[in-house]
């Protein structure tokens, strides 16, 4: 009888521990931004791992714990994850980004069954928004007050991204019903919700929420010759100066300087980024390729890592982690604090730190011979392949000088 027992309290459990993981297949998802505006996204649960969808990308997520009724899911690379409690078919918690000191936490609920983003059936609509448009910011200034839309639209679909001076906003997807768009992207860190309605000029007008921690109207205006400005000009070295000096150490407590006899004669990319940036995810993934690419005799890359913390173990777990998602085969350097302010007086030679991420290129002779700003990735289409045909064919040209 107690044998009995006990197989009947292990089967119980085990039964009870099967049922506690997410069902495969879809899930729709919704993030709340404020008290009335829901960032929508979905996931698909597929052997024993989600992926997050955005468009054509898919993020895999296979860090998920779970605990009694409670699931742990962390975000691959960022400092951020969803704790939530399970019930059935149903999620009930939030999204928590431990790089941010306000706002950090968004509540999150998602069901399964549901692959739909905005809705299942949205209304018929007689515009196309595919194409090329100019963009104006109304609480930005300066540079950032224009920005350049790319939109594709298939039906009621549509996809495309923001390009901005800074880097692009990643992969968009929604749809538009009768003359309303609605855009979403959430990618494991950043959270983006796009609104808009046509006008009786042909132009779109609407919101942008970021997180709940920023909001911006817009309006937009097609225009198939919108260019942004130069992302050549908006940082040089100042006068006196025609190279980059610094010693920072990596993860391991190594110092590396560009004098340092393994970057001599050699041209050498020097990437200014961070763990959380997603624009520097993307450039990253094209920066290994190419270390892959071409003789390490000829060419190398250090990336000097600036953090929203100044905790040296956590500091040390983003690095880390970040290596060993990507393979990443050169180093990282932890230069600190992310604060455009702070992050200039490290590299006192540049006239500013514009944005992150940022490149800088170097010749044999050690001179900065290149400063880019910003990186538009994959989600920008044509616009990523002109660049990265553009910059390694001028990488080619120094490394053959």
């Amino acid at each position: 009888m107690r044998k009995n027992l006990l197989l009947f309290l292990l089967l119980s459990t085990i039964s009870s521990a099967a049922q506690n993981i997410l069902t495969e297949g879809y899930w729709h998802a919704d993030l709340t931004l404020n008290d009335s505006t829901l960032l929508p996204f979905v996931f698909e649960m597929k052997n024993g791992f989600l992926e997050i969808i955005n468009g054509e990308e898919r993020i895999k997520v296979d860090e998920i714990k779970y605990v009694g009724d409670s699931v742990f899911i962390q975000m691959p690379i960022y400092e951020t994850e969803i704790r939530c409690k399970l019930n059935e078919n149903r999620l009930d918690g939030y999204f928590i980004n431990h790089t941010r000191t306000t706002q950090a936490n968004l509540p999150f609920f998602a069901l399964h069954g549901m692959g739909w983003r905005f809705s299942d059936r949205p209304e018929k609509t007689t515009h196309d928004v595919s194409g090329r448009w100019h963009v104006r910011w109304d609480k930005e200034s300066g540079e950032n007050k224009m920005s350049v839309a790319l939109f594709e639209q298939e039906g009621n679909r549509v996809t495309g991204t923001f390009l901005t001076p800074t880097g692009d906003y990643r992969f968009l997807e929604g749809e538009i019903g009768g003359s309303t768009l609605h855009l979403s992207a959430f990618d494991a860190s950043h959270a983006y919700l796009f609104d808009a309605s046509f006008q009786s000029d042909g132009s779109l007008q609407g919101n942008y929420f970021s997180g709940s921690h920023w909001h911006d109207t817009w309006t937009a205006f097609r225009d198939s010759a919108a260019e942004l400005v130069d992302p050549e000009s908006m940082i040089f070295l100042k006068p006196g100066y025609k190279t980059l000096e610094f010693s920072f150490a990596d993860e391991h407590r190594k110092y590396i300087s560009l004098k340092d006899p393994e970057y001599q004669n050699k041209v050498v990319v020097v990437q200014l980024m961070g763990t959380w940036c997603s624009n520097c995810l993307d450039e990253t993934k094209y920066y290994v390729e190419l270390a892959k690419k071409y003789s390490s005799n000829k060419f190398k890359i250090i990336a000097l890592d600036f953090e929203k913390t100044d905790d040296s173990i956590r500091v040390a777990t983003n690095i880390r982690r970040i290596k060993e998602r990507l393979n990443i085969n050169y180093p990282i350097l932890y230069a600190g604090s992310s604060s455009k302010e702070d992050a200039a007086k490290t590299l006192p030679m540049l006239s500013r730190i514009a944005a992150y991420p940022t490149s800088i290129v170097i010749d044999k002779k050690g001179m900065v011979r290149k400063i880019y700003t910003g990186f538009s990735g994959p989600a920008s289409g044509p616009v990523y392949k002109k660049h990265v045909n553009s910059f390694s064919g001028f990488l080619e040209k120094l490394m053959a000088e």
